[in-house]
């Protein structure tokens, strides 16, 4: 039903359909046009797994995917302490959230571990 049909039905109906209509506008104004994960201006959603909507630059975002494309080849083939997500020699796991274990440099996971601390503030709506 549009407001313009609602306003035919009586005054009442027309209140209220016009209220809600405010009231989810301001709203989402308030939130961004992402909900309350929109990240601030020179900041996307990471995308390192699925809902993964940390805030960082675009090219941390590159880097991710490329970590991501990476995955399987820096896993150890034949397995090992953690079963076929053991990592190679020198690589540890991401832990961007609990249970990412795509196999990494160190430095690479302690990046990570430092985006997520910094994320709640690069949210749009962050005071």
């Amino acid at each position: 039903m549009t407001v313009l049909s609602l306003v035919k039905l009586g005054g009442f109906a027309a209140t209220i359909a016009l209220s809600a209509t405010v009231n989810l506008s301001s709203t989402a104004q308030a939130e961004g046009a992402y909900g309350a994960d929109t990240c601030r201006a020179g900041f996307v959603w990471r995308e390192a797994f699925v809902d993964d909507t940390a805030c960082v630059t675009p090219g941390e975002r590159t880097l991710a995917r490329k970590q991501n494309q990476k995955a399987n080849l820096r896993r150890n083939p034949s397995g090992g302490a953690y079963g076929p997500d053991t990592c190679r020699n020198g690589y540890v796991w991401r832990d961007a959230t609990e249970g990412d274990h795509v196999c990494v440099t160190p430095g690479e996971r302690d990046q990570a571990a430092q985006q997520n601390a910094d994320a709640p503030a690069r949210f749009e709506n962050a005071s």
